[in-house]
């Protein structure tokens, strides 16, 4: 059975046709997947083996105990679960209003199999990780090997299962994004003992049945979440730091490769476990991989685009980074590499033969061309021509020799894929400059975790909807407010329609989302990417249209980031730290031409920089269509607020308060009698349920990002991220933590946490602040500790210790 397994995920990696997927988690997002991906009677989905590794047994596997062959082995009998997806499918995905047509879809699947892992260490025995094996002993590995996997390693080794689709192609985490860190340390774990084990496939020429057999000749096992917020490739580093053993070589036999995308693709809600609604996708499907490389990119193409149904929906997937297209802020390598394998498809399909004397009478000119169009682009920046553009003037024909596209598909699907001659082995094989200086793609991943949408939008929305209107500071403490299902027609809030419709929602949002976010990536974008490539600003904001509003409004991140001066007084740090000079805070800060002497320069700082009023163009107007959009988004207006119901003995607390404020504030004895009723017949108490991902995910891994970056950057908070700030000082008080120091006026809170005196720090300093995801939390506090870090391996891979053993161990180093 192992034998047969990880033959079969050798013909996956040469057949387009052949997938196996493992989804990690128990979300929405896993069910809806599960319902479109194995749906049998889409013959798109025959070959792809989709299997489910959660702690959610009672939601993925059927309680009747009806065992079948589809039984993965470790769920005691039970069938894994048959989800029924309703999917509206609007006329458009970036404007979707009810007021269009709207069709109705219905997708049914089951999974191949049901891994449940134990909530405390991954294993369903309890133990970490099962029984050790010796790698050194030869022996039938069949059942004592099975026995010996947790479920998560079986579900990613395929040994064990009933579903014969060998080793996982594709790993996605479908998951909170509080919880990828966890999540990836189980994957880590399991990764390296089935590494150790030589279980991660074999390539071809090697015995199935030796432990230890290396598989770098199979295309990279993907590993990655449907969303990117909160820094997913950090969390990578530190789990796979954190779970590697002593005696992992420094070098993967199987390569591995790391995703994430920028937006989660769908918007959907379960409400009964067997059926969930898809409410529609989003409309731009972008992503980021590692390591950057034309194999990782066409290997994740293949894999995501089946994924995601991009054929039938005709969304296409797009890379992130500076290897991205022009109008994404790369170079346009990987639009080079899409027209190389798109005319490469054609000319498989069509069975073109004779390669050999159209590649001779064109070879000369493709080169010329490819370098040319590569050296104009490099020597004028952005500016130049389109390097896509004039790649596309003159398709270079896609040469394979015939021996590689002629036969059979069942003959293909065995033999090893044969190169295509030059230029295009050159353009395919070659690092890009942009491959080159990004080696991880991190700045891909940066541009996924500072442009994700619900990190601003959510805690705004938050603090908008749950307050009181009347008396607001009976709500400051928890944001309990009053709610009457009978009038406002609806059982709960509609988070987007009852809460982004408030005209505070839309003012905090365009504060944050239009200004103090820009100062913050335009500034470290100077600092982090070559000169001449914007991939994170050429990104910013939300959906396309409001970038295009933006944009043209003259609010782009590059425009706030010279209009505060932010950016000048980063580069003038920077300055003075490459170049040398005494400290001087005040001095990098530029002045306006008008100061005539040194109080006036000094007086002319304090306002020539900064967040200051009027910054953002239009921002009244802004703010305006901001809440209109979000509370008219069909595809958004269903969701409920995250709350939860006051208990009567907490309701009795509120009215108390709520009438002695209302005594308080009465103008007369009337007004007073009236102000002192209790509650009006049907209302109801309801506050923020702090515990969902609303607060979780997008204030911990969302807004507290921004601020610990502006801190690395060495702004001034309490000025320059002042809305952010208030933002996350009301949420942290209804969840009873401490992500930011409540007050930064004198350094009382930092002595107590154990921090010492001296400068306070907002976030550095604060107590809860490695329950975030800002830098602070794993030890970055500047720009200089952040390069480092990024520097490290996303799998934990030693490659300078490995290159040093090499070198201490060869014969001019033993000489000296």
């Amino acid at each position: 059975n192992n034998n047969n397994n990880n033959n079969n995920n050798s013909n996956n990696s040469n057949n387009i046709n052949t997938q196996t997927t493992l989804l990690i988690g128990g979300s929405n997002g896993t069910a809806t997947l599960i319902s479109i991906l194995c749906d049998k009677s889409n013959p798109r989905n025959a070959g792809h083996v989709v299997r489910v590794a959660t702690r959610s047994a009672a939601k993925y596997l059927e309680s009747d105990g009806g065992g079948d062959d589809t039984t993965d082995g470790t769920t005691g009998g039970r069938r894994p679960r048959t989800w029924r997806c309703h999917e509206k499918k609007h006329l458009s995905d970036v404007v979707s209003s009810d007021l269009l047509p709207v069709k109705l879809v219905e997708h049914v699947g089951r999974p191949d199999g049901v891994f449940v892992y134990d909530q405390e260490d991954g294993t369903a025995g309890g133990t970490a990780g099962g029984t050790a094996v010796d790698s050194n002993h030869e022996h039938d590995r069949g059942q004592d090997i099975a026995a010996t996997l947790s479920p998560l390693e079986t579900a990613i080794s395929g040994i064990g299962s009933h579903d014969n689709g060998g080793v996982a192609d594709l790993i996605v985490l479908c998951c909170p994004v509080s919880a990828h860190l966890a999540l990836l340390r189980r994957v880590a774990r399991a990764l390296y003992r089935l590494d150790q084990w030589g279980l991660l496939g074999h390539g071809a020429g090697t015995d199935a049945t030796r432990m230890g057999s290396h598989s770098n000749r199979l295309p990279p096992i993907l590993i990655g979440s449907l969303y990117g917020a909160g820094g997913f490739d950090w969390m990578s580093r530190i789990a796979f730091l954190k779970e590697r053993p002593a005696g992992f070589s420094g070098q993967w036999r199987r390569p591995l490769g790391l995703f994430c995308l920028k937006a989660f693709p769908y918007l959907t809600k379960s409400l009964k476990a067997g059926e969930v609604t898809l409410h529609g996708r989003y409309p731009q499907i972008q992503a980021a991989v590692s390591p950057s490389n034309a194999a990782v990119r066409r290997r994740a193409k293949v894999l995501l685009d089946r994924l995601l149904q991009n054929e039938e929906t005709g969304k296409k997937l797009e890379f992130l980074g500076l290897s991205g297209k022009e109008e994404l802020g790369g170079d346009g390598t990987c639009a080079d590499e899409e027209l190389v394998w798109r005319d490469s498809m054609k000319a498989i399909d069509s069975h073109i033969g004779a390669a050999s004397s159209i590649y001779t009478a064109n070879s000369a000119r493709n080169a010329v061309m490819m370098m040319a169009a590569q050296s104009r682009h490099h020597a004028t920046g952005k500016s130049g021509a389109s390097s896509s553009a004039v790649t596309a003037s003159v398709p270079p024909p896609i040469l394979l020799s015939q021996s590689n596209h002629l036969g059979n598909a069942a003959t293909q699907s065995h033999q090893q894929p044969r190169p295509p001659p030059s230029p295009l082995l050159d353009l395919l094989t070659t690092p890009t400059l942009s491959d080159a200086a990004d080696p991880s793609s991190a700045l891909a991943f940066l541009t996924c975790t500072l442009n994700s949408t619900n990190q601003i939008l959510h805690p705004c929305i938050l603090v908008a909807l749950f307050r009181n209107p009347t008396h607001p500071h009976l709500s400051d403490a928890d944001g309990t407010i009053s709610w009457n299902p009978n009038r406002e027609l609806t059982p709960l809030p509609r988070f987007y329609a009852d809460g982004a419709a408030k005209p505070e929602a839309g003012r905090l949002i365009t504060a944050i989302a239009g200004g103090e976010m820009y100062f913050v990536i335009d500034a470290l974008e100077r600092l982090m990417c070559p000169r001449g490539y914007d991939p994170i600003t050429a990104l910013h904001g939300g959906e396309p249209v409001g970038r295009r509003v933006m944009n043209f409004l003259g609010n782009s991140p590059h425009d706030l980031g010279e209009r505060s001066g932010l950016t000048d007084f980063v580069l003038r740090r920077e300055w003075r730290r490459m170049f040398g000079g005494v400290e001087d805070e005040e001095n990098d800060y530029p002045t306006s031409s008008n100061a005539t002497n040194n109080s006036n320069a000094s007086n002319d700082r304090q306002q020539a920089y900064g967040a200051k009023p009027n910054l953002i163009r239009r921002e009244g107007l802004l703010s305006k269509l901001m809440s209109y959009g979000l509370s008219h988004n069909a595809r958004l207006n269903a969701v409920l607020s995250p709350c939860i119901v006051v208990q009567p003995s907490q309701q009795y607390k509120f009215e108390s308060s709520f009438n002695t404020a209302s005594a308080t504030n009465a103008n007369d004895n009337d007004n007073n009698n009236n102000n002192n009723k209790t509650l009006e017949e049907g209302t109801i108490l309801i506050k923020p349920d702090t515990s969902t991902r609303f607060f979780s995910d997008d204030l911990q891994h969302g807004l507290c990002i921004y601020l610990g970056l502006a801190e690395l950057l060495g702004f001034d908070l309490e000025r320059d991220m002042k809305v952010t700030l208030y933002v996350v000082r009301r949420l942290q008080r209804w969840m009873g933590k401490e992500f930011v120091l409540p007050d930064s006026r004198d350094d009382h809170h930092a002595n107590a946490n154990g921090k010492g005196a001296g400068k306070v720090k907002l976030v550095a300093h604060a107590k809860d602040v490695a329950e975030t995801s800002a830098p602070q939390a794993f030890g970055v506090e500047t720009i200089g500790d952040l390069k480092r870090f990024l520097e490290l391996d996303v799998f934990g891979e030693r490659r300078t210790e490995r290159a040093e053993g090499c070198l201490m161990k060869s014969g001019l180093i033993s000489k000296l």
